[in-house]
């Protein structure tokens, strides 16, 4: 018999305030699929981590940011469609400052980091549909509006 498990991803909205904005932090993928696209940050756990630890194990990773991973709230868990063979467990965190970012150096994965400040226009930047839905709760949550308007940070 062979059991086909589902496997774990962790993506965490990580807030970023910039200037009088908040927005989301997001990657620009530099591999496929969706190579060049934004996406939320995240990626398969390693067997030893929690979804929390694996999560600001990939903000880091991905973008140079830490966040504490004993500060992670659910925030909403789904499974990819059709094949249901993917988890994502969203987690949020503390907000944080992008003037407090240190300089961004590009990976084999990441060619950039930014935020993204609107939910308008997701459709048209993000690589996967549960991140641009995973976004748009965000916003939705704190009655903001407008453009997506990445910015580089």
């Amino acid at each position: 018999m062979v059991w086909m498990n589902p496997t774990p991803v962790s993506v965490l909205l990580v807030p970023v305030k910039q200037g009088e904005r908040v927005g989301l932090l997001t990657i620009r993928r530099a591999i496929d699929p969706q190579k060049d696209k934004l996406a939320l940050v995240g990626g398969f756990l390693e067997a030893h981590e929690t979804w929390q630890v694996g999560g600001a194990r990939e903000v880091v990773e991905e973008t140079g940011v830490s966040v504490d991973a004993s500060t992670v709230e659910a925030f909403w868990f789904t499974s990819t469609e059709p094949k249901p063979n993917r988890v994502l467990l969203f987690g949020t965190v503390a907000e944080v400052a992008a003037d407090s970012f240190e300089a961004f150096e590009a990976s084999p994965e990441t060619s950039a980091r930014g935020a993204v400040f609107g939910p308008d226009g997701l459709e048209d930047v993000f690589a996967f549909p549960l991140h641009i839905d995973a976004a748009r709760r965000w916003f939705e949550a704190r009655d903001v509006t407008g453009a997506h308007d990445f910015t580089e940070l």
